[in-house]
């Protein structure tokens, strides 16, 4: 499936969670706007801002479901958060959702990967980076070595400059992801096949700055995996 069919269904699932009672929107955050308004409007209507003024990852699970559909959306449209949430959150209150609800969320994940492994840049959103990808990955309970391996193993010139870089982030921000360990990616990074991988592709590389990303990250790796 690809990445909109995933948000349709993703949608679809969670249908069955109405408007919730409970909801309140913050006079500090939004004082222009208020629950009969936000109420009023169609899911697919609402902004980061206004998901931002009811706190909405402060909600209870049935709650956070009906809303989750058109936060997932925008954050395939939006590079970075515009109110103080952490997604990781998300991993707790996974596994207590409905398995279709699940299933469907796990869809949109894998869907994400697959497009990162076929397009450099890539444009979904905060998810447009690989870090980012791995967390959502995580926050699903999928395998993280899987799909790393595709890293390697997919043979498109995308995936070996996301995988290049992946390892400048890993070994040059100190937090490069919300959730996954950093020690799995490190312990992946440390296959000889990483190195192989961006060495062939430098060769093949389709331009001058990709010859340049892949020659600096296959450098970074010989020095620190």
């Amino acid at each position: 499936m690809t990445v909109p069919a995933c948000v349709d269904l993703i949608y679809q699932r969670f249908a069955r969670y109405p408007f919730p009672a409970n909801v309140w929107v913050c006079e500090q955050c939004a004082p222009e706007w208020t629950t009969a308004a936000i109420e009023a409007m169609p899911l697919k209507s609402l902004s980061l801002p206004q998901l931002g003024a009811i706190h909405v990852m402060s909600l209870d699970d049935d709650a956070l479901r009906h809303f989750f559909p058109r936060l997932i959306e925008l954050m395939l449209h939006t590079s970075e958060p515009v109110f103080d949430f952490r997604l990781s959150d998300l991993k707790s209150r996974l596994p207590a959702w409905q398995p279709d609800e699940l299933v469907a969320v796990r869809e949109l994940s894998d869907a994400v990967w697959r497009q990162l492994l076929d397009e450099y840049p890539c444009e979904l959103g905060y998810f447009s980076d690989c870090p980012s990808a791995l967390d959502f990955l995580d926050w699903c309970d999928l395998d993280l070595v899987a799909h790393l391996d595709s890293l390697t193993t997919a043979q498109t010139q995308a995936a070996a400059r996301h995988l290049a870089d992946l390892v400048d982030t890993v070994f040059t921000q100190r937090d490069p992801f919300e959730s996954v360990s950093k020690t799995t990616v490190l312990d992946w990074l440390s296959d000889p096949g990483v190195g192989a991988r961006l060495q062939s592709a430098f060769f093949r590389a389709d331009s001058d700055a990709a010859a340049r990303q892949l020659s600096a990250a296959h450098e970074m790796w010989t020095v620190c995996a």
